[in-house]
């Protein structure tokens, strides 16, 4: 009888266990079978890898009422309107911690719901890695040149080093010649520093290989030669700030305007991409007589631009222009008034055209009554090539957004910002650098627009707007003039 009984209770408590296992397969473990796009069009296709922000939609089953998500082990948002049995439809966040920024992180997704867990192999990639541009602190050879050498250490600046693959050096051709030595990476995977083979060619390319794309940075063993595009501004007034813009623009050993000055090298400014130089104008200004140039030597070779042209001004309030009948205007100081400015000017190239105290559209003006073109341009000249530049200086800023409205050789174009045109920037007591491309003022040639000018005030003119009436300010004007860009 004891027997019996110690049997059916066996069995009853193996009835208990599995009624509950029972129960619990019908709890609802969950399970993700696949992960795929939200698209239908795209409901067969199943991926194991997705970009940051990219929207994802998990399935399989017993996956409602989820309550975390985590990808790559970090808590991810989801709404759970888009939270079914099957499905879950989620973004993988923008600012997602990726491995390759962190190797110790698991590549994965991973779903908790209230009966259990569950995971999902799945690789999320930042993006394509890039180059913008790389330094590095080369010896001098016997010419007393810096040239690259076995072992040296190169950074790359750039973004999206993650799980590199290999780094090595190739031809122009990208063909590989060697493996870099090593390579180390900085935190969050912008600074890439690699050690050079023991093959270095004069002119090469450093390749980053990595999961997710290959990056590629051109580099010479010896510094680059450098590449003028733009200079800003093209006539300065003494101590104004003057732009240099290129490349490869480092390692300066000279800069020379007209023939005639040099500028102190130990107070440039230079930028850690190599696209722009900064110095100051000197008191000294090129006389007529210079090479209409600005010079740049760095230890790469040699650039230069056209700088200072006199037969290209307009006006420049110092006798150095264009024909003209004859000018009028109101309320003017500086070089068409013996009225004494109540304000200064930081700093000057002779005269100036100054309006004081400017309140409206006919309280302030200049007219300039058959005013003639440059005609050192050639009239064949596209005008996409040329811009009409000037220098503008504000005494003080204005309580509200005044404009400049310029006309040309009869079109006259409005809402000039007063902003220097390399930083954007309106400030006061400072010269700003003002260009306005001449397709603003008609199309086809320098000759199509100079031979269709009226002839009268409507060749030139200077006029403001306002974003509100009854606005009191000063302004000062200088150094009009062509510019013919750089082809």
């Amino acid at each position: 009888m004891k027997t019996y009984r110690y049997i059916t209770y066996l069995m009853l408590l193996f009835a208990v266990f599995a009624f509950a296992a029972c129960d619990d397969d019908e709890s609802g473990q969950p399970v993700i079978e696949r992960v795929r796009l939200t698209d239908p069009d795209k409901a067969d296709s199943t991926f194991t890898e997705a970009y940051l922000g990219q929207m994802i939609l998990i399935e399989g089953h017993d996956l409602d009422g989820a309550r975390n998500i985590y990808i790559n082990n970090q808590d991810c948002y989801f709404n759970s309107n888009y939270n079914t049995s099957s499905h879950i439809i989620m973004t993988i966040p923008s600012d997602l911690v990726v491995y390759g920024q962190d190797n110790s992180l698991p590549m994965e997704i991973r779903v908790e719901t209230t009966y259990g867990s569950a995971t999902y192999s799945f690789h999320v990639i930042a993006g394509s890695p890039s180059v913008e541009y790389y330094k590095t602190d080369s010896p001098l050879n016997e010419q007393g040149v810096p040239e690259m050498q076995p072992g040296q250490a190169v950074v790359l600046y750039g973004s999206l080093f993650h799980e590199i693959s290999a780094v090595y050096v190739a031809d122009l051709d990208t063909v590989k010649i060697a493996d870099c030595q090593s390579y180390t990476l900085n935190d969050d995977c912008t600074e890439l520093t690699v050690i050079m083979p023991t093959t270095i060619p004069g002119y090469g390319i450093i390749v980053v290989e990595c999961y997710a794309g290959t990056a590629y940075c051109g580099f010479a063993k010896s510094p680059m030669e450098p590449e003028l595009y733009d200079v800003s501004p093209d006539m300065p007034v003494p101590g104004q700030t003057v732009t240099l813009v290129g490349k490869y623009l480092t390692d300066v050993t000279a800069i020379n305007i007209g023939g005639e000055i040099d500028i102190d090298v130990t107070t440039v400014t230079t930028t850690d991409a190599m696209d722009k130089i900064t110095f100051v104008m000197p008191e000294t200004l090129p006389s007529k007589d210079h090479n209409g140039t600005i010079r740049l030597n760095t230890l790469g070779g040699k650039a230069e631009l056209p700088f200072y042209i006199y037969d290209n001004i307009l006006e420049d309030f110092d006798g150095n222009g264009t024909s003209q009948n004859w000018y009028w205007g109101t309320s003017l100081v500086g070089a068409y008034s013996e009225t004494a400015a109540s304000f200064t000017v930081a700093s000057e190239s002779g005269n100036w055209l100054g309006m004081e105290d400017y309140s409206g559209y006919w309280d302030h003006n200049m007219q300039f009554n058959g005013k003639a073109a440059p005609s050192a341009i050639s009239e064949s000249t596209p005008l996409s090539s040329l811009e009409l530049r000037y220098e503008v200086y504000l005494p003080e800023l204005p309580s509200a957004t005044c404009y400049s409205e310029i006309t040309f050789m009869g079109t006259t174009v409005s809402n000039v910002a007063i902003a220097d045109r390399i930083t954007g920037e309106t400030k006061d007591g400072v010269w700003m650098s003002v260009s306005i491309p001449l397709t603003s003022f008609g199309s086809g040639t320098y000759g199509d627009l100079i031979d269709g000018a009226p002839g009268d005030d409507g060749n030139f003119k200077i006029y403001h707007n306002f974003e509100e009436t009854g606005i009191l300010f000063s302004v000062v004007y200088d150094n009009f003039r062509i510019y013919q860009k750089k082809e």
